[in-house]
């Protein structure tokens, strides 16, 4: 086994600059929000927000976005996580954003780590901090992951009176069943119900233990477009060496139905169950948002059901989790969706740039609420 990992080592060393982005600075204006302190939640500017938190799987615990560094082990890049890592010029992530308009912003991941597992638990508290994420973690181990959050809590002071955003990614890992793209629909069905009744009752207890929140709560895009990705790939893949540490896709990886091979009849029963998935999660943002005045849930529908770009968005140890690309994509889209009234869903865009708030400007809270924000700077 330590062969086979230091055989990926030098295969990162020859290919890692293939996953990083050049430098592009965050250029806009550090501008305060106009009130020093929002009313409630509809009026929350990124100036307020002084703790992130998110919950997910390896996407959020950004599993190999860059290539294993340390020997014998693929690592956990969380400081470049899309949705709590610290960042940097060359890895914007959504923490590295809101800090370029509060310093004081606590809660982002710091470091690279081990892999940390619903069976291996946690690992590195420092250098998580409020990233919760698991990598294999599935919409059921979220209760766990917000006792996480709870004990983390206790390093911030003043936790509660805080202004928070928490980003929520969940279910790439509840598609991995062979189920998701099963022939028959009623078992596509059943494993949709059940992963929105484990989304509700986390979000439930959510409510009754954050004060002072705003959650993102991000739809999937199309796992099954990572096949079709993959399939379209000229040349030799530089994914060519498994390892144990990685779950595969079921549905994505193995032929299903009586088939030897990946047919696109059962990608293409994979992606209804993602937009069955997608379609609750848009269903319990609509529930759970505003039922305080210092408590929102807003479904972000900007990749739903959208497949991948290219390959570049790929990591090139397993070809299949998000590349830092594909991070910095993700940061920026879901930036430019907490700011902008559009809710459609768009094509993951790597060349995006994020849009500069003003003053005036608060995070989308729903249309009934929109009316309250003002435009901002592009």
């Amino acid at each position: 086994m330590a062969a086979r990992f230091q055989l990926y080592l030098v295969f990162w060393v020859l290919h890692a600059s293939c996953n990083i982005l050049a430098a592009a600075r965050f250029v806009c204006p550090a501008i305060a929000p106009a009130k020093a302190e929002p009313a409630d939640v509809t009026e929350l500017h990124p100036g307020h927000v002084s703790v992130v938190m998110a919950m997910g799987d390896s996407i959020t615990a950004a599993f190999a976005s860059r290539g294993p560094l340390r020997e014998d082990l693929p690592l956990e890049f969380r400081k470049d996580s899309w949705s709590i890592g610290k960042g940097s010029d060359d890895a914007m992530t959504l923490p590295y954003l809101i800090r370029h308009f509060n310093e004081s912003l606590a809660g982002f991941a710091s470091a690279n780590t081990v892999p940390q597992t619903p069976t291996t638990g946690y690992l590195e508290y420092n250098g998580d901090f409020m990233d919760a994420a698991l990598s294999s973690a599935r919409v059921a181990d979220l209760p766990r992951e917000l006792d996480h959050l709870t004990v983390q809590s206790s390093r911030i002071t003043d936790f509660q009176h805080r202004w928070k955003v928490l980003t929520i990614l969940i279910g790439a890992n509840d598609l991995a069943d062979s189920d998701a793209c099963s022939t028959d629909p009623g078992v596509r069905e059943r494993l949709t119900e059940k992963f929105a009744a484990d989304l509700d009752a986390t979000l439930e207890l959510t409510a009754a233990r954050f004060t002072r929140l705003f959650v993102n709560l991000v739809p999937l895009f199309s796992i099954a477009s990572v096949r079709r990705v993959i399939e379209n790939q000229t040349g030799i893949l530089p994914c060519t060496v498994e390892t144990e540490w990685l779950d595969y896709c079921e549905c994505v990886a193995h032929g299903q139905a009586g088939s030897k091979n990946v047919t696109e009849s059962q990608l293409r029963r994979l992606d209804m169950t993602t937009a069955l998935f997608n379609k609750e999660i848009s269903r319990l943002a609509t529930k759970w948002n505003h039922v305080r005045p210092d408590f929102a849930v807003v479904a972000h529908e900007m990749w739903a059901n959208q497949p991948i770009p290219n390959f570049d968005f790929l990591s090139k140890l397993d070809c299949f989790h998000p590349s830092s690309v594909g991070h910095r994509t993700m940061a920026v889209n879901l930036w430019n969706s907490m700011l902008q009234r559009s809710r459609q869903s768009a094509p993951l865009n790597p060349t995006e740039e994020p849009v500069c708030p003003n003053a005036t400007s608060v995070f989308y809270n729903g249309p009934a609420t929109w009316e309250k924000v003002a435009p901002v700077i592009i």
